[in-house]
């Protein structure tokens, strides 16, 4: 039988199984950098949408911008056309103002 990992919880603990990790754990405190997030707002499987809402709502920074690809999925993002170039409209310039 193959053991679970563990993972060191702050309080001094550990924890094991798939239910430990948390993305969005201290964002308030540690995710300060300029950030922009896209997200399609047509329902996918597991709740990108909410997701991308929750950490853009999240973040301590200050500069942050939440792109919204209307009528598509998260999937849609990866490979199709038209949802990728409205990103990208948002993307290049985002990155060139802040890398």
């Amino acid at each position: 039988m193959q053991k679970q990992p563990s993972v060191y919880l702050a309080s001094g603990r550990y924890a094991s199984g798939p239910m430990t990790w948390n993305a969005f754990a201290h964002a308030e405190v540690l995710l300060t950098q300029p950030l922009m997030v896209v997200i399609g707002n047509k329902p996918g499987g597991f709740g990108a949408y909410s997701d991308g809402c929750e950490i853009y709502g999240r973040a301590a920074s200050k500069q942050k911008e939440l792109v919204v690809a209307e009528g598509w999925s998260h999937y849609d993002l990866y490979d199709r056309p038209e949802p990728v170039a409205l990103a990208l409209a948002k993307v290049v310039p985002f990155f060139k103002g802040n890398l």
